[in-house]
């Protein structure tokens, strides 16, 4: 998996700053003062707007490329439907050679082995297909929710900080959370200042808690012989989203 923030909005800060003061203030030399604000002044003016109304915050956009994700995943991530995403095509890209991921309960050599073996059997099907003039839009039937595919994705950031606060459930798909966090990681890359817009007190709360309940999950899984769909901490995670979805 590899995650490129591509684009983002240029003088976000300014522009965050200008369209929150416009309420008040609407002028044709606005943006002019605000590029004279001293570095201190804006950074304490962003702090300000990260706890007030997120209207502003969808002024600046966030462009990523993300690669070598699973169309599973990709399914999951277009759910967010305040967002804008181009994705490579399976209908006219040849898929020979696919890529694909191992799902982390995967763990041992004989359930490793059943699981390359199918996959390698599906990529025989699919050359084959393709190789006796079968189109890929139809050969593409037989592929799997696995195999590997790009994706570009464009948030604003109040959108990009509502899909952390919602994707941060102990319960996300374990490849959601990584692509998550090497989205803001890329995101702060560029805008150290956009942590306060993402990560406030209360989801930092919810966080700590979130991860104690994902290890009492797996130790009661293992103990148990349970699903972790089974499990009294997964039941508690649930009541964690709800109030996560409160915020």
């Amino acid at each position: 998996m590899k995650v490129t923030l591509i684009h983002y909005t240029p003088s976000a800060v300014e522009l965050l700053i200008f369209t929150k003061n416009t309420r008040l203030n609407m002028g044709p030399k606005l943006m002019e003062e605000i590029f004279d604000w001293s570095e201190d002044k804006k950074m304490a003016e962003l702090k300000y707007m990260s706890r007030t109304l997120p209207s502003s915050w969808e002024f600046v956009d966030l462009i990523f490329c993300i690669e070598d994700v699973t169309r599973a995943f990709t399914h999951q991530l277009v759910r967010t439907r305040t967002a804008s995403y181009a994705q490579q095509a399976m209908r006219v890209v040849p898929m020979k050679g696919f890529g694909y991921t191992t799902g982390p309960s995967i763990k041992g050599p004989e359930q490793q082995a059943v699981y390359d073996s199918l996959m390698r059997t599906i990529q025989y099907g699919y050359d084959t297909l393709i190789e006796n003039g079968v189109q890929p839009e139809d050969a593409r039937g037989i592929l799997p929710t696995n195999i590997h595919t790009n994706i570009v994705a464009k948030y604003n950031l109040r959108t990009f900080a509502e899909l952390v606060r919602k994707r941060s459930s102990g319960r996300v798909q374990s490849e959601y959370a990584e692509c998550l966090q090497l989205m803001i990681k890329e995101v702060l890359r560029v805008w150290s200042w956009a942590a306060d817009f993402i990560n406030d007190p209360k989801q930092q709360a919810l966080d700590k808690l979130t991860e104690y309940f994902k290890q009492e999950m797996a130790d009661e899984s293992v103990i148990d012989q349970c699903p972790l769909t089974e499990t009294k901490a997964w039941e508690l995670l649930k009541e964690l989203d709800l109030i996560r979805g409160m915020l």
